[in-house]
């Protein structure tokens, strides 16, 4: 967007920000001012004709600073020992692109906290009538960078370039070699040329490869990615040592003016600048690795992937200096973060759960940089899709069954239509629930299937299934077994299972029941699954699965003109960790579950109320080992143990339901609500059939 259309974003997109205004958009600089990252505690070696301590760079220029050079006058040539003056016109400017200061007037650099170490390597010769002829660079380059090596500068900023391209340079190979020993980075401008390949290209080897950085640079069309019309391309041969950047910058010149300074002198700070930005924060990395995440994350421009002209791309700040590759760690194993959830059951309590399990956690990337912040927005709970309602009164509206019966042989089913497209015969018939039983002497053998569209009397769905093992785990879909009489009443005896996309369960059920009253006790075994709810994935998932035992009992009584039913039952579950989840640790959790209802003939149909408590986590907790703070000493996380507190709330239902149905007709309607109305659940169908 054009700076006169771009509304001011923070506090520090200031006058003197927007001075270099296109060259940081193209970059994404401000990411970095925004989350107070300027460089501060980094030392950059200024390798250039010397840095003059202008206004833009008062206080910066640090006594380490060292001069190579010489001046020549009637032909005596003396060492000068002179940081910075009026023919160190290049190297201040560079250094102004860099690391000038955020003061209120004038014009900042990327990295405005930097503090520059000029190494002056220029010989004056004032003999030269042409002023032109009168500074040459280059005297004394190799104990400038041995220099830098030494004092553990890890970044030295080279705008400069050797004068014969096409001949390799032994001494600039060796003194890149001797500081890569170092893990110093060198970043080096790609030279004015116009040429196909980096100035220095033929000097790169395996022994100075790691360390040695080149940059182009951009022109600031503010529509595309261009290579300005001076720059040298990257090259073949340099291509994956080479980056891109903005190659015009204001600055500061020697005079104390403002300028516009152009060239891939004047991107080559940009890199620096960059890499200081990430040491700064990351005081553990070398220069080198520095590097590398500058390159593996410039953004790609020009044909796809690292190409000839823009080498790696376009150096990009906030990429930088964010997350690459992050990894989960429980101090025993990593895992990737990417793609990473938990996924909660609804009957683990909430409140406060995902902000002291994942809240304020340290995470290492692939370079071993330490982030902070927090994870609980990966924590979800399931929910409900907006299609649900309207779902559920369509399986309603057309459901139906059908029952056969004979005196070995019961069947039935329970079936729905859905439509499935705009066409008035795109409608799909689907089983909701069936069952099958056959005698064989005193005992009957059973198979029966359940689903979620099953169609129950419990408000039409409205309220918790009254089946155990249903609200369990609804995986658990299938059940086969058997039952026969004893002591009045019968036995039953069942296997149960099922299977999704997610996850899969199997279990087995006892039972005993008589008249109205039943007994039932069951062992249940999850897989991906906790109460049939996906567990998430990654190392934040919610366990491999649980085990699950439970006992229910449940009775229905008349009472004169009203029936009422009831039904309870209390679990425990165990939890399935795995060794790379950030949940170590997890006790025996305790669910509770019950219903009560009442209802009776009124208004020429049937009236139902009711009081129905979902099931529950009554008590239980887990412990959360996640990396907590980072070591610079060992270059490592140091973790933490969070206990949390799995236990749900006791936060019954009150239902109404009211149905009345003829040949041609019904009428179906159901209410349910919490305490305090923040869950209200309302359905209504009417249906008329004409003759």
């Amino acid at each position: 967007m054009p700076e006169n259309q771009q509304p001011k974003r923070s506090a520090e997109d200031d006058t003197e920000f927007r001075r270099n205004y296109i060259s940081f958009e193209y970059v994404n600089a401000l990411y970095a001012l925004d989350n107070g990252w300027t460089g501060q505690g980094v030392k950059v070696a200024v390798l250039d004709d010397g840095v003059k301590e202008v206004p833009e760079l008062a206080g910066k220029i640090s006594s380490l600073s060292r001069d190579y050079g010489t001046v020549t006058e009637n032909g005596v040539t003396t060492r000068r020992n002179v940081i910075g003056d009026d023919y160190s016109d290049h190297g201040t400017m560079v250094a102004g692109v860099l690391a000038a200061s955020n003061n209120g007037t004038g014009v900042q650099g990327i990295a405005p906290g930097v503090e520059i170490v000029a190494l002056r390597i220029s010989e004056i010769n004032l003999d030269e009538t042409n002023p032109d002829d009168q500074e040459t660079l280059g005297i004394g380059l190799a104990d400038a960078i041995d220099y830098a090596g030494s004092l553990g500068i890890k970044v030295i900023n080279a705008s400069i370039a050797k004068l014969d391209a096409a001949k390799p340079s032994a001494g600039w190979a060796q003194a890149v070699a001797s500081y890569q020993k170092t893990g110093g980075l060198f970043v080096n401008a790609a030279g004015n040329e116009s040429a196909d390949e980096a100035v220095g290209y033929l000097d790169l080897n395996s022994s100075n490869s790691k360390s040695w950085l080149f940059v182009v640079a951009l022109a600031g069309t503010q529509t595309s990615y261009q290579l300005a019309g001076y720059s040298n391309a990257c090259g073949a041969a340099a291509m994956n040592n080479c980056v891109a950047a903005m190659g015009t910058n204001a600055t500061q010149d020697v005079d104390g003016s403002l300028v516009m300074f152009s060239g891939t002198s004047s991107a080559t700070p940009q890199v620096s600048g960059l890499a200081a930005l990430i040491l700064s924060k990351w005081p553990q990395l070398s220069g080198i690795e520095a590097g590398q995440v500058i390159v593996n994350t410039a953004r790609d421009i020009g044909a796809k992937g690292v190409d000839p002209v823009y080498g790696h791309g376009l150096i990009d700040v906030q990429a930088a200096l964010s997350p690459v590759k992050p990894t989960l760690s429980n101090g025993a194993t990593q895992t990737s973060a990417t793609g990473s959830v938990m996924v909660v059951p609804t009957a683990i309590g909430s409140a406060g759960f995902a902000a002291k399990a994942l809240g304020d956690v340290t995470v290492l990337d692939a370079y071993g940089r330490d982030f902070k912040g927090d994870l609980s927005g990966l924590v979800v709970k399931p929910g409900t899709d907006s299609a649900w309602l309207d779902r559920r009164v369509q399986v309603q509206a057309h459901a139906g069954s059908a029952f056969i019966g004979t005196p070995d042989l019961q069947a039935s089913a329970g079936f729905t239509h859905l439509r499935t497209g705009p066409g008035e015969d795109e409608v799909r018939t689907m089983l909701t629930n069936g069952r099958v039983a056959v005698r064989s002497g005193k005992a009957w053998f059973t198979a029966s299937l359940s689903s979620s569209d099953s169609v129950a009397d419990e408000f039409m769905g409205l309220a918790p299934s009254s089946d155990a093992v249903f609200a369990y785990s609804p995986v658990a879909n299938l059940a086969i077994g058997a039952r026969y009489p004893l002591a009045g009443g019968w036995l039953g005896v069942e296997t149960v299972g099922g299977r999704t996309d997610y996850g899969s369960a199997k279990g087995a059920v006892v039972s005993w029941r008589k008249a109205g009253l039943r007994f039932k006790a069951g062992m249940l075994d999850e897989n991906n699954v906790v109460f049939g709810t996906p567990t998430g994935s990654g190392a934040l998932r919610f366990g491999d699965g649980a085990r699950t035992v439970f006992l229910e009992a449940s009775h229905d009584v008349a009472l004169g003109k009203w029936k009422l039913g009831g039904y309870a039952s209390l679990g425990a579950t165990r939890l399935k960790l795995a060794d790379d989840t950030l949940l170590t640790d997890a006790g025996t959790m305790l669910t509770n579950r019950f219903g009560l209802t009442a209802s009776r003939n009124a208004l020429g149909g049937q009236m139902s109320f009711g009081l129905v408590q979902p099931l529950t986590v009554v008590s239980g907790s887990g412990t959360y080992t996640v990396g907590s703070s980072y070591d610079l000493a060992s270059r490592s996380l140091l973790f933490t143990n969070r206990r949390v507190d799995f236990s749900g709330r006791i936060d019954p239902l009150l239902t109404l339901g009211y149905a009345r149905g003829g040949s041609n007709s019904l009428v179906h309607f159901g209410l349910a609500s919490n305490a305090d109305a923040s869950d209200v659940r309302a359905l209504g169908i009417w249906r008329v059939t004409l003759p």
